[in-house]
């Protein structure tokens, strides 16, 4: 149908229609523009797109290579272009070679590369344990004893656990608080408070002998012992989710009142809903009550309309739940405000 549309409109010398997929450049923004060390590629999206979830797009990125990125560096030169009246950004040729993105990777140059988002603000987010259900934390090894008679431990202490499987590091958590779905009651997972790391000495077949390397938090007996995961590096592309998907913040880390930017929030939707990282959803914040004093003395009440004061990037994801980034806001987002896709603005 839209190909039969724009062939018609070119048939009869008429202008084309605009679609919604039209990509608008910011004024000012820069044909050309070298990247530097500390840039992210929301930031650099933000200079060339009002709208930086459609980046893809400005990139003319596939689906595989919105997952697998070509990975850019500092040093590295984009060029803005126009190919048949859209926008088309690409890097120069180089090191990096013509761009279409490729989803090859230099793996020694992983940490030089530029990531999705401020690495700073989700770095502690992206290797500690967060969530877990109610069957993984019953099934957990556990800590069962120290030093001496003491019941909390300290970076250096050995400590003595059932039911750790394999060498390696572990993660020592507890589960802090239930995270209850605002609509259905439904129990999605346990968030977890992330005590610090631990490094095993000798398996036993009932006790297991480790010393703790690192202590983020009062480690105590009794607490839980999740096998730690490899290290991550956030490389998606921000794009919009591909279904269309509303959710609410169910959480905000270290329980503050309301998430300002760069703020780690948790949303009531995960794998099972289709979210992926590097998905970008629009905040709304409630509508709210409020009286009107009228002319004549009465009151009334009435409800403001819901207000979208920023974004969240979705940065890890779990089996029902997701944790992101809080980005471009203008008010503090709260739990219970509504998260939806960026394109039903």
């Amino acid at each position: 149908m839209r190909k039969s549309i724009i062939s018609l409109a070119l048939a009869l010398g008429l202008a084309l229609p605009a679609f919604s997929d039209t990509l608008t450049i910011k004024p000012g923004a820069p044909a050309r523009y070298t990247v530097v060390k500390g840039d992210t590629l929301w930031g650099i999206s933000g200079r060339y797109l009002k709208s930086p979830w459609k980046w893809p797009r400005l990139w003319q990125m596939n689906k595989s290579e919105i997952k697998n990125p070509h990975w850019i560096y500092p040093g590295d030169v984009l060029v803005l272009t126009y190919v048949n009246g859209q926008p088309r950004l690409t890097l120069e040729k180089g090191r990096q070679g013509d761009v279409r993105l490729s989803p090859q990777v230099r793996m020694s140059d992983i940490d030089k590369a530029i990531a999705s988002i401020p690495a700073k603000a989700i770095e502690p987010f992206l290797y500690r344990p967060l969530v877990v259900n109610e069957e993984e934390f019953l099934t957990s090894p556990r800590l069962v004893a120290g030093p001496g008679e003491r019941l909390a431990f300290g970076s250096g202490d050995r400590i003595f656990a059932n039911g750790v499987a394999s060498t390696g590091t572990w993660q020592v958590y507890r589960a802090s608080k239930p995270l209850i779905d605002p609509v259905t009651k439904e129990n999605l997972g346990y968030e977890v408070m992330y005590g610090g790391d631990a490094v095993v000495d000798k398996l036993g077949e009932e006790i297991q002998t480790m010393h703790l390397t690192k202590v983020n938090s009062e480690i105590l007996v009794g607490d839980r012992l999740i096998k730690a995961p490899r290290d991550q590096f956030v490389s998606y592309v921000p794009h919009s989710p591909d279904a269309n998907i509303q959710g609410q913040i169910i959480s905000v880390y270290d329980g503050v009142d309301g998430a300002a930017q760069y703020s780690n929030v948790v949303i009531n939707r995960g794998q099972r809903e289709q979210v992926e990282p590097g998905d970008v959803f629009n905040i709304v914040k409630n509508a709210k009550p409020v009286t009107l004093i009228m002319a004549d003395g009465e009151k009334k009440e009435v409800t403001l309309p819901g207000q979208s004061i920023g974004k969240i990037f979705i940065y890890r994801v779990f089996d029902k739940v997701s944790y992101g980034l809080v980005l471009d806001s203008t008010d503090a987002a709260s739990v219970g405000d509504v998260v939806n896709s960026p394109e039903s603005e």
